[in-house]
């Protein structure tokens, strides 16, 4: 089994960077896991400050990433979306990534950390630290965002 998760370089942070994570209460198990990976990999770039804010589900998680913007440096959305009997998955998947990107056009740092899956084991499987650590990764390339763009203005 090859894993096709990217692994990326460590980040030094400011320790002034305020950051957001926006956590659906929906599969919050596997949205806990996420966070802490994020949690563990912020604090060991050197962030003293994050906030936490929590939505009801992930079709919320922009929405509230939206309250945070004006507050953070970043912005991490954590959620997971598994595929059901309806469309409601196809609806959720599509407006979360489109949203995002919106969010990344207009230069908010953001890293996205909402899992799209077809089943609960996938979903365990990307948010298990041990597996896929997704959560790290969304928190790493947050960082590499907001580096970039620190370096950017600082020119």
């Amino acid at each position: 089994m090859s894993d096709s998760s990217f692994n990326f370089q460590a980040v030094t942070a400011d320790p002034a960077w305020k950051i957001g994570i926006v956590k659906s209460k929906w599969n919050h198990e596997i949205v806990n896991m996420l966070a802490s990976e994020v949690v563990k990999h912020l604090e060991a770039s050197g962030i003293k400050l994050i906030e936490i804010f929590e939505v009801p589900g992930s079709w919320e998680l922009i929405s509230g990433a939206q309250k945070l913007i004006s507050k953070c440096d970043l912005i991490i959305p954590l959620g997971v979306v598994i595929r059901g009997e309806t469309t409601h998955y196809e609806s959720v998947c599509q407006n979360s990534a489109n949203s995002i990107s919106k969010l990344g056009l207009k230069g908010i740092c953001i890293g996205n950390g909402i899992l799209n899956v077809e089943n609960y084991d996938q979903a365990i499987s990307r948010a298990d630290p041990n597996l896929k650590n997704f959560g790290g990764n969304a928190a790493i390339a947050a960082l590499t965002l907001v580096e970039i763009k620190q370096n950017r203005m600082a020119k």
